[in-house]
């Protein structure tokens, strides 16, 4: 897909990340525009496929040096980036993550608790609420119709979504029924959610981050909750028919055990 400069234009979902900082560019920024436009505050650097393969090591070893491999002209990487500038804390212990694993079991094997990680940093969203409200109870339920219809004017005030994983950006370039969120609930306090949108992201890393971390959330079985993307208020226009909640091939029953 070409580059698109106004990509934050194209719906509401990309328009979550309007409030980063200007970047002028008419072509796809190069490894060293995103270094000087993303990473000056960070704890790593991107750098080029060139570079990468001088290394000589997989992925989450180069990430562990503080070395991100990205490649140019490709969403994914660009997207990557981006949760990278947002989510430093939070991305860099997901790698430590996988490092443990890898020196525990070796890297080309994978297990469920590994597979976890990934699933969250592709496809996570986080769900913020008041430390009182049943989210959590409403998702493992998959109760869509109290979540969305009943509860529908607590989306964007009380309930705030913030996306996590890039591979979800770069699908919402071209959104489709069927695109779904792997969720974690989140409790904030209440001052959280009168803050600008620039200011909320270094409170929920730092949040995410210890919350991740003193849960041991992806040692559970099934620890994230479905959510379908399409469904929030406010981001998808055809959710304004409470009709559209009638898709049970989208926004399916819980599976009766």
């Amino acid at each position: 897909m070409n580059w698109d400069p106004d990509f934050t234009t194209r719906n509401a979902i990309l328009a979550q990340l309007g409030t980063l900082p200007d970047l002028d560019a008419s072509g796809w920024p190069n490894i060293v525009t995103l270094n000087q436009w993303l990473a000056p505050d960070l704890p790593v650097r991107f750098i080029g496929d060139d570079a990468f393969a001088t290394l000589g090591c997989y992925y989450e070893e180069a990430v562990a040096r503080g070395l991100v491999p990205t490649r140019e002209a490709n969403w994914h990487d660009f997207f990557g980036a981006i949760i990278w500038h947002l989510f430093p804390q939070t991305k860099t212990l997901l790698n430590r993550l996988h490092m443990e694993h890898i020196a525990e079991v070796g890297a080309s094997r994978r297990t469920p608790r590994r597979d976890r990680v990934t699933h969250f940093d592709e496809c996570g969203l986080v769900l913020a609420v008041p430390a009182t409200d049943d989210m959590d109870d409403l998702l493992l339920a998959h109760d869509w119709h109290r979540l969305f219809l009943e509860h529908r004017a607590r989306w964007g005030h009380c309930w705030q979504p913030f996306i996590f994983g890039h591979a979800l950006y770069e699908q919402a370039l071209a959104p489709f029924i069927g695109l779904t969120a792997k969720a974690v609930v989140l409790p904030m306090a209440e001052g959280f959610f009168g803050l600008p949108r620039a200011e909320q992201y270094p409170v929920l890393d730092r949040h995410l981050c210890e919350r991740l971390q003193a849960s041991a959330l992806f040692d559970q079985p099934r620890p994230l909750r479905p959510l379908p993307l399409l469904g929030i208020p406010g981001w998808w226009p055809a959710n304004e028919d409470p009709a559209f909640y009638n898709n049970t091939d989208y926004f399916r029953p819980r599976r009766q055990r």
